[in-house]
C-alpha cells in the first residue's frame, strides 16, 4: 500500500474543511416567504354595509435572516406591487455593555428600544420601564437565546401581544413561536407605561395579567390599568395539538376596538385571522380577514435579495 505523507494528508483535511465551509455557507442565510390573502369584507355604520363591493388582495411578505438570528431583512409587498424596486427594512439586535439594542429600521423611519436581563429576579425590562417577569425556565431559555446568542425571533415571540406598543408589527409573523411549543414555558405578569397619543402628559400605568391551564397552555392575557381602563383581552378557545385559537379585544384609547379571532398551527405554520375594528368616534366598522395561503422556508446566499430572486421566490410553487 503505498504511503500517506503527513503533509499530503494535512492538505487534505484543510481542503475537505474549506469544501465544507463554502457547503454550508451557500445555506448560511434562511428565507421565509409568506403569502397571506386579505379578504375587505367593507365598512359598516349601524350594522348597515356602506359598500357593497368585497374586495380580495394578497401580501407578500419575504424575510430573510442569518445563522444567529441577529439580522433580519424584511421585505413587504401589498396587491400587485412585487414588480416594483422596494427598499427592505432591517432588523438588527445587538449587545453592547449589558444592554441589548433593537433597531428596525423602515425607509427614513428608524425605531429603537433597549432590552435588559436580570437574574436575580428573573425579568426582562424594555426601555428601562416596561417589566416581564418570567419562570426560571423560560427565564433560562431566553437569557441563552437572546441575551447571549441575540436570537430575534425568540425576542418577537416574547413580545408578541405587545409589538403593537413598540412599534414592531411587522415582525408578528417572524416570531419563533417557542412558548407555545414549550408548556413549561410561562410569563407571569408584567407591568408597563405609556403616554397618550392625545394627551402626551398622561401617563398610564398597564398590570398584565398572564393565566395558564391545567396543560401548560397560554389560557388568559388582560392589560389593565390602575384606573381600571382595559386595553388588551385574550382569551384562549381552542387548544389542539399543535392548533391555537384565540379570541383578542385591544382598546386604543376608547378610540379604536379592535375584535380578532386569531388561529395558527405551529406546525404546520398555518394562521386565520377574523377581524373587526371600530372607530368609535364615527360609528364606523371595518370587518376583513387575513387567510395565510403559502409558507416555505428555503435556503438563501445573500440576505439581501435582489430583484430576480424576489420573483423566483413569489413564483415558487
Amino acid at each position: 500500500m503505498k504511503k500517506i505523507s503527513r503533509t499530503y494528508f494535512i492538505s487534505f483535511i484543510l481542503l475537505t474543511s474549506n469544501m465544507n465551509v463554502l457547503a454550508q455557507s451557500s445555506k448560511f442565510y434562511t428565507t421565509v416567504y409568506i403569502l397571506n390573502k386579505i379578504i375587505d369584507e367593507g365598512e359598516y355604520v349601524n350594522d348597515e354595509r356602506i359598500n357593497k363591493k368585497q374586495e380580495i388582495n394578497t401580501n407578500h411578505l419575504i424575510y430573510t435572516y442569518n445563522f444567529k438570528k441577529d439580522t433580519i431583512v424584511y421585505y413587504d409587498f401589498y396587491g400587485s406591487e412585487i414588480s416594483t424596486k422596494k427598499t427592505p427594512s432591517i432588523c438588527t439586535l445587538i449587545k453592547r455593555s449589558d444592554t441589548l439594542f433593537l433597531s428596525f429600521k423602515r425607509n427614513s423611519y428608524t425605531n429603537k428600544i433597549r432590552v435588559n436581563f436580570n437574574t436575580q429576579e428573573k425579568s426582562i425590562s424594555i426601555n428601562d420601564k416596561d417589566i416581564f417577569y418570567l419562570n426560571g425556565v423560560y427565564y433560562k431559555y431566553l437569557y441563552k437565546s437572546v441575551n447571549q446568542s441575540l436570537n430575534i425571533k425568540d425576542l418577537v415571540d416574547l413580545l408578541e401581544d405587545f409589538l403593537e406598543d413598540y412599534n414592531l408589527e411587522d415582525l408578528k409573523f417572524i416570531s419563533s413561536n417557542e412558548k407555545y411549543k414549550h408548556r413549561d414555558f410561562k410569563l407571569l405578569k408584567a407591568y408597563m407605561e405609556s403616554y397618550r397619543s392625545q394627551a402626551t402628559d398622561y401617563l398610564d400605568k398597564w398590570n398584565i395579567k398572564f393565566s395558564y391551564n391545567k396543560k401548560g397552555v397560554l389560557n388568559y392575557v388582560l392589560k389593565k390599568s390602575a384606573e381600571d381602563d382595559q386595553s388588551l383581552e385574550k382569551k384562549l378557545i381552542i387548544s389542539k395539538d399543535k392548533t391555537f385559537k384565540y379570541l383578542i379585544c385591544r382598546n386604543n384609547e376608547s378610540r379604536l376596538i379592535v375584535n380578532s379571532e386569531e388561529s395558527f398551527n405551529t406546525s404546520k405554520n398555518s394562521y386565520n385571522s377574523k377581524i373587526s375594528a371600530f372607530q368609535v368616534g364615527l360609528g364606523k366598522e371595518t370587518k376583513y380577514e387575513i387567510k395565510r395561503i403559502v409558507y416555505k422556508v428555503i435556503n438563501s446566499k445573500k440576505i439581501f435579495l435582489d430583484q430576480k430572486k424576489i420573483s423566483e421566490i413569489i413564483t415558487l410553487k
